[in-house]
């Protein structure tokens, strides 16, 4: 399993995926951070909007339901199941509307008697410039990773926080950069930061019978195994993504298609997470 994520495989586990091979050059040093790019427009937060995704592989296999919850102004709740399963994953992500990303994650396994199990926590502090990761299970100290770039999103969390944040960009119709963290799935440290991706407006389509904003998503962060990602115009929410490389070992690449919304009280949100066990 990812941090924020679910799935049989341990945290600890190794990923032995064969990776392509890589030319070798010199790392430019990182860019300033580009928070510039995006302009807090809280009247765009829809609090008790909830949307539901079905993340697989490109070609529709290994189906997982996410379902992000947009808890309060800075508050994103993400529950990922299987619908009749034992257990799902939930991860509580607070935004930081200063650098439009995540500061602070929860993530726990959460099980159909109700139980809950800490699965890691990560917290980001302007002064280190770092995020704190802790993995209770893992019976280790908690770890530091700097972050140089800002924002920076988290992708085996689904770019759940990038995706709220888009609607903040100050000209949705452009070209930005974005950092990538992610857990290691290794026996080394428990997280790295991977690089930027550049992330290139390529125009207005029509997909799934909606109006969207196309663009390309590729770089370091993503290990060059981009893809595109297509955001609806009116709602300004992922309505599709396709990604060569998987946010989780579990898959081969990563697909995320947007399946429906609703409106919800925190109440019905909860009753709604407890209902699909």
């Amino acid at each position: 399993m990812g941090l924020f994520s679910i799935g049989p495989i341990p945290i600890t586990a190794t990923f032995t995926r064969p990776r392509r091979p890589r030319k070798e050059a010199l790392k430019p040093p990182p860019p300033p951070l580009n928070t510039s790019t995006f302009v807090y427009q809280p009247h765009k937060i829809r609090v008790g909007e909830l949307c539901h995704y079905l993340k697989t592989n490109i070609d529709g296999s290994y189906p997982e339901h996410i379902a992000q919850f947009m808890a309060a102004e800075n508050r994103l709740e993400v529950f990922k199941y299987h619908p009749g399963g034992s257990r799902a994953g939930l991860v509580v992500a607070e935004m930081d509307w200063e650098t439009f990303s995540a500061h602070r994650l929860n993530s726990w396994q959460q099980f159909a008697e109700g139980e809950k199990q800490v699965v890691a926590t990560l917290n980001y502090t302007a002064e280190t410039k770092a995020v704190e990761v802790s993995i209770p299970m893992s019976g280790r100290p908690p770890e530091l990773t700097p972050i140089p770039f800002l924002p920076f999103h988290i992708y085996n969390f689904d770019l759940g926080s990038l995706n709220i944040a888009w609607r903040h960009l100050a000209r949705p119709q452009t070209n930005f950069v974005v950092g990538i963290a992610d857990p290691t799935f290794s026996d080394g440290p428990f997280f790295a930061y991977k690089g930027e991706v550049t992330i290139t407006y390529e125009g207005e389509v029509v997909r799934d019978g909606v109006a969207c904003w196309q663009y390309a998503i590729d770089g370091e962060g993503l290990e060059q195994r981009g893809g595109h990602i297509w955001v609806n115009q009116e709602q300004e929410y992922i309505q599709d993504m396709e990604i060569d490389l998987p946010d989780n070992p579990d898959w081969d690449n990563f697909k995320l298609r947007l399946t429906g919304v609703e409106q919800m009280s925190q109440e019905e949100w909860e009753a709604f997470c407890h209902s699909q066990f």
